[in-house]
């Protein structure tokens, strides 16, 4: 006679086999406690962080009130939630896929290599690269690369954009795809975002030039305000003398209140503030009021083949080119690609002015 076994899948020790646990008991309690049932790795997961029970058929799991989280299918969750076979299901950056299957009542495993016949491998499921990412992190395979931002009408350099590249064979290179993957685990962005800071202001603080250097900051880290400061606070006492500009995505800007702490914050540590890609989400006049940045970095959306586009649209980036200097913020057009594209930028009056047509980032110099 066979009846439902319900198993978590994933890699439970640093020896990257992949096993599973049979939930053999309801509830089954998950943390870091000596008593819990599944003891998760690593120090985020909380001491009770979660737990699974039933209602019948049905299995449920439910959060405990944790520090860093638990998430089904990447959402995380505040109150009990039914969960199914081949849920993807997150412990704080611990991740596992949750499996259902009808065995025989014998059959009564508490942990197995992976092998079960009809159940694919969870790396087909988990996000790709997890582990290796994980590794990028620990090891700092992070090569810095600056890309030049010149000003608008004489084309000399005023600073530069502190980007980088993954250096880990398994993953590529570009920052998009590596945010992607550390996206579906919950504290990777925070720490991938600060690896590429620290990287790059190393890097740059090796060169000798009075530029500005801009840093980025993922929105992810706007969730926790303090945490960035403090950042921020270090970074100022490691590099006291360094010009430095911290970009804030204009979709991830906080609440007003956050925003309004986060610039009085940057300004008692002299490090500037920039809206990055304005235009590109909700552009908000509001916080540029009450929470003004020194630089607005206008969208590429905006600015790019501006030289062609209709009077409307340049009327329209004019305005803004215009209200922003008087508020006396600094305007920089960015992604310029072409001559027409620069000279238009400069009769429409931008200060700065970043894109390829000026230089691509530069791994490892300026």
């Amino acid at each position: 006679m066979k009846h439902d076994n319900w198993y978590i899948e994933g890699y439970f020790s640093d020896n990257a086999v992949l096993s599973r646990l049979t939930l053999n008991k309801f509830p089954f309690k998950i943390g870091r406690e000596a008593d819990v049932d599944f003891v998760v790795p690593g120090t985020r997961a909380s001491r009770s962080h979660a737990e699974f029970f039933k209602e019948g058929d049905r299995l449920f799991l439910l959060d405990k009130n944790s520090t860093n989280g638990t998430f089904v299918n990447r959402t995380k969750i505040s109150e009990q939630t039914e969960v199914q076979h081949g849920d993807i299901l997150h412990f704080a950056d611990v991740e596992v896929r949750l499996i259902k299957l009808s065995v025989k009542k014998s059959s009564t495993p508490t942990m197995m290599q992976a092998a079960i016949t009809g159940v694919s491998p969870l790396s087909e499921n988990m996000p790709a690269g997890i582990r290796a990412l994980q590794e990028l992190v620990e090891q700092k395979m992070i090569a810095p690369a600056f890309q030049p931002i010149v000003n608008a009408m004489g084309g000399e350099i005023f600073g530069y954009e502190m980007l980088g590249r993954g250096t880990h064979p398994e993953l590529p290179d570009n920052p998009g795809p590596l945010f992607r993957i550390a996206e579906s685990v919950n504290s990777l962005p925070m720490q991938l975002s600060q690896l590429f800071r620290d990287v790059g202001i190393a890097k740059a603080a090796t060169f000798d030039t009075n530029a500005v250097f801009f840093m980025n900051v993922h929105p992810y880290e706007l969730r926790y305000t303090r945490l960035l400061l403090m950042q921020m606070e270090k970074i100022r006492k490691d590099y006291p003398g360094m010009k430095l500009v911290l970009e804030i995505h204009e979709k991830a800007v906080p609440s007003l209140p956050d925003m309004k702490k986060i610039c009085r914050e940057l300004d008692s540590l002299n490090i500037k503030l920039a809206y990055d890609d304005f235009g590109a989400g909700q552009a908000r006049f509001i916080e540029l009021i009450e929470a003004p940045a020194h630089y607005l970095k206008f969208d590429v959306s905006l600015v790019r083949h501006i030289d062609k586009a209709s009077a409307t649209k340049r009327n329209m980036v004019q305005s803004l080119v215009n209200l922003s200097q008087n508020m006396g913020i600094i305007t920089l057009a960015e992604g310029i690609e072409s001559k027409a594209e620069v000279e238009t930028c400069q009769n429409m009056g931008f200060d700065l002015i970043q894109g390829y047509y000026f230089g691509k980032p530069k791994v490892g110099s300026l």
